[in-house]
């Protein structure tokens, strides 16, 4: 029988499970201890953040035959029917086919009947914010009286897109992006329980890849072991996932301090060169100046930075020549220029104009300065 991908094998089972969500999990768990349950929970967040998870954790919960209870016991046929998505009262429902007025009246008309045999009649309806106008018109009623004992749990990873009248009759739980440090943990557990011979910088880089989604991480780390040998190390991972080094990023961005078209040209040539994604240098370069902000600005970095850079020294001599204005200037630049970009037919083109606005925005003199200089100016005048 061929294996279980690992985002399968090691899906969160019961709230203790759940990786960067301890909040959710505990304001859950006290609802349910209090009996305080209410009938339309709506879970929003980074996509692998664990809301689906959480969404069956809750069902599992609510329905065990041991329930409602905190810790459910996986083995009775509610808990195990939840687990394979085969239960008659919990339904799973994707809104993103399944999005039409039509199907929302399909699910009125269901809502009335009892539940088969749990104790609670559940829909869990995953990006909700596909519905169209309509079906959240349809969907509304339903949702501010149901039947007793039904409950609705609804994710999203679109906010904005809800409305408000949606939003206003639903216990609203936002799923943060989970911290580096923790996915690392999640990892490590997984590898040593599968005996994977695979150093901490390997895990790191996959962590870091991932973008703080568990999901993510769990289908590279699949990738990196599929491409490895016996033994993986941080330069088998760097050569697989094709990361961007930290010398690249240091050499490019010291390269707009000196004002060096020839260093910033020559830099992106090499890359060029060597088959890299720009796309994928330009995200990276992009939350790179994002850290760099985050370390003049903060004395503990620890769970602020999205990732972990070596050769520590020369990047804090390229800083020592930045203010926290001049790269909020750069990051406001590579922000702005990214949808054009992502559209552009030639990559490289695009990615060059980026940093020549960079070298050019380096030339400017802030406006802040030029007052200054001005007060300076006058107040000259005056003593002459």
């Amino acid at each position: 029988m061929a294996s279980q991908v690992t985002a399968l094998a090691w899906r969160p089972q019961t709230f203790d499970d759940l990786v960067g969500q301890e909040v959710v999990a505990q304001t859950l768990k006290n609802a349910i201890t209090s009996d305080r349950l209410h009938h339309a929970y709506l879970f929003a967040g980074l996509r692998g953040s664990g809301k689906t998870s959480t969404a069956r954790i809750f069902a599992k919960a609510l329905n065990c035959a041991e329930g409602p209870t905190v810790t459910p016991c996986l083995k009775c046929a509610s808990c195990n029917e939840i687990k394979e998505g085969n239960s008659l009262d919990v339904v799973e429902i994707d809104a993103a086919s399944n999005n039409s007025v039509d199907n929302i009246r399909e699910l009125r008309e269901l809502v009335r009947y009892n539940a088969a045999r749990d104790r609670y009649k559940i829909y869990i309806i995953d990006e909700v914010h596909m519905l169209s106008t309509s079906a959240f018109n349809a969907l509304l009623k339903t949702l501010e009286e149901p039947p007793p004992n039904v409950v609705f749990i609804m994710a999203t990873t679109e906010l904005h897109k809800i409305p408000a009248t949606i939003l206003s009759r639903c216990q609203q739980f936002d799923f943060r992006q989970i911290p580096l440090f923790k996915i690392e943990k999640r990892l490590r557990l997984i590898a040593d329980k599968q005996e994977l011979d695979i150093d901490d910088e390997s895990l790191t880089l996959v962590a870091q890849a991932s973008g703080g989604s568990m999901r993510d991480s769990l289908s590279i780390f699949d990738q990196v072991i599929a491409a490895s040998g016996e033994k993986i190390t941080g330069l088998d991972v760097r050569s697989i996932l094709g990361v961007v080094e930290d010398t690249i990023l240091i050499d490019l961005l010291s390269g707009v301090v000196k004002e060096s078209a020839e260093q910033v040209f020559g830099r992106i040539n090499e890359l060029v060169h060597y088959g890299h994604d720009l796309k994928q240098v330009y995200d990276t370069f992009t939350g790179f100046i994002r850290d760099s902000i985050v370390l003049k600005s903060v004395n503990d970095t620890s769970e602020i930075l999205e990732r972990r850079y070596g050769h520590g020294e020369a990047h804090n001599q390229v800083l020592e020549d930045l203010t926290v204005p001049d790269l909020v200037r750069m990051l406001d630049i590579m922000l702005q220029h990214e949808p054009v970009f992502r559209q552009a037919a030639t990559p490289r083109y695009a990615f060059e104009l980026v940093f020549l606005k960079l070298l050019e925005q380096r030339r400017l003199v802030p406006l802040e300065k030029l007052l200054a200089n001005l007060k300076e100016f006058a107040g000259a005048e005056k003593k002459n």
